[in-house]
């Protein structure tokens, strides 16, 4: 998929930012959710990494995502007006970083992540241990 320059004359970085934010504020996108790397974006789109980086600048700036450094970017939850229930203004303030419950979910998630990867890792071994121990038996049992 490639932008389309030729009917939309905007410069390629607002466009990208167009599509992410029209993903972000339907619902395709939500709270907590990664967006597509910086390279899937390159490769969709056709552009270069530049470009993507100004794009995710300009979500940023307007408070519709967060980045986390080499994990990628996010998309931020909207502030809620506590007197009336709606999203605030502008959604969240663009120099505030995501809230001690956004970021302590998320490295618990990234923490759970790994630990199950780890887990399958125990796995393995255990079932390796395992094989080898009734190959031993088999064997004691032959010579006995």
């Amino acid at each position: 998929m490639t932008l389309p320059l030729d009917r939309d004359h905007r410069p390629p970085y607002v466009q990208v930012a167009e599509y992410l934010r029209r993903q972000i504020e339907s619902g395709q996108l939500g709270p907590g959710d990664k967006l597509p790397s910086s390279r899937e974006l390159q490769d969709k789109f056709g552009i270069a990494s530049a470009t993507v980086q100004n794009s995710l600048r300009a979500l940023k700036a307007e408070g519709l995502i967060y980045s986390v450094s080499g994990r990628g970017s996010f998309v931020r939850r909207q502030e809620v007006d506590p007197q009336t229930g709606e999203q605030a203004e502008g959604g969240a303030s663009s120099d505030t970083p995501p809230t001690p419950a956004d970021d302590r979910y998320f490295r618990l998630a990234m923490e759970v992540e790994e630990l199950k990867h780890d887990l399958g890792i125990m796995r393995n071994t255990l079932e390796g241990v395992l094989k080898l121990t009734q190959q031993m038996a088999e064997k004691l049992d032959g010579q006995g």
